[in-house]
């Protein structure tokens, strides 16, 4: 009997410090840099609509971009809108739920980075 909680409990303990267990719903502050450098802040707010699926809405530079995306637990891919422009976004995303990502906007194909940290 103790044996099998015991190995039960073994095979739990990954469980509890995975990546998908640290993403969660809520407010994340913005920090990034466009592919020229410029830099910037704001907020995203991330909203879950499925078990693995998000709508997320960025507030940067006084502008609202909204976006969708799905997770596997070790990474986000997110898909967005800005000012009629279609982007992508990918995020690792870390134990203490802070995501770091790689993006990328509109036909000129610049990569730009981004690091989310949950408030």
């Amino acid at each position: 009997m103790h044996t099998r909680i015991i190995a039960a409990a073994l095979l739990a303990l990954p469980l509890l410090g995975s990546p998908a267990a640290a993403q969660r719903a809520g407010f994340y502050a913005v920090e990034g840099a466009g592919g020229d450098g410029s830099r910037y802040t704001g907020a995203v707010q991330f909203t879950p609509t499925g078990p693995q699926t998000w709508r997320l809405s960025w507030r940067v530079g006084g502008e609202t971009i909204n976006g969708i995306g799905v997770s596997n637990g070790k990474t986000l891919a997110v898909a967005y809108t800005q000012g009629g422009t279609l982007g992508a976004v990918l995020y690792d995303i870390g134990p203490d739920g802070t995501l770091m990502g790689s993006w990328t906007a509109g036909w000129e194909g610049g990569v730009g980075t981004e690091r989310l940290t949950p408030r």
